[in-house]
């Protein structure tokens, strides 16, 4: 299977405490999940040091299967949530796949949710997901990431793999 995967530049999203910004530990989420992902897939992208549109560009000129776009969730909730394009139901599959896994390793979770508005969702060919990893804007989530990233990285991975 080929993948994309698309970590958040959102430099200007920082999270409490320790955190940091979505855009630096997004990328860290990436390097960890790239290495994964490429002992049984070809992988591409993994890195956020090039615009979204130029992302977007990359993952429909490469003809991949599966697109993934990582970000940390801002607004006062708490948890994981994973969005899909509303009308694709390999999307929604690929979403439920990484949310089981992450709503498993974290004890809960918000579910997945259909949406059009999300450019990674619908300016892409692959099937694609947006993945909220947890909050950080929320100390107790943002703790949860930084005390796990490489069991969070294992988890989307488990579930690709599992779609």
């Amino acid at each position: 299977m080929k993948i994309y995967i698309s970590p958040s530049d959102q430099s200007a999203n920082v999270g409490v405490g320790d955190y940091g910004t979505e855009a630096d530990r997004m990328q860290e989420l990436s390097d960890l999940l790239v290495p994964i992902l490429k002992k049984s897939h070809t992988v591409y992208g993994g890195s956020n040091s090039i615009s979204l549109d130029s992302r977007i560009k990359a993952s429909n000129d490469k003809n991949v299967d599966i697109h993934v776009a990582l970000h940390s969730n801002a607004g006062g909730g708490t948890g994981p949530e994973t969005w899909y394009y509303t009308d694709s139901a390999n999307g929604k599959k690929l979403a439920q796949a990484i949310q089981t896994e992450l709503e498993d390793l974290k004890g809960s979770g918000r579910g997945i949710k259909a949406s059009t508005k999300y450019r990674e969702l619908n300016s892409t060919n692959a099937v694609a997901v947006l993945v909220e990893v947890a909050f950080h804007d929320n100390q107790s989530d943002a703790t949860w990431m930084l005390d796990n990233w490489s069991k969070i990285a294992k988890a989307i991975a488990d579930g690709i793999n599992a779609y």
